[in-house]
């Protein structure tokens, strides 16, 4: 069985496209120009962009516009507790 900090890699992971250690505003540009057109309109397509832009906006510590896991950790056991 996978444990807490596990998953949250692996959901921290989904969400660095480019696999720059940080979850930016490049991770959401990414994610709108891979999705198809239908994607798009995707109810919970949109719904994982707005959450998304929210943990940036919420979760970045130093204002460095991106996010590290520990930041996104801290803001997911935050609003998961």
């Amino acid at each position: 069985m996978a444990t807490w900090e596990h998953e949250l890699r692996e959901m921290f992971s989904l969400h660095d496209k480019d696999m720059s250690g940080f979850i930016s505003k490049d991770d959401v540009i990414c994610m709108l120009l891979g999705a198809e057109k239908d994607d798009k309109k995707d109810p919970v397509f949109k719904t994982n962009l707005k959450f998304l832009i929210q943990v940036i906006k919420e979760a970045d510590k130093d204002g460095d516009s991106k996010i590290t896991f520990d930041e996104f950790k801290e803001y997911i056991n935050k609003v998961t507790s």
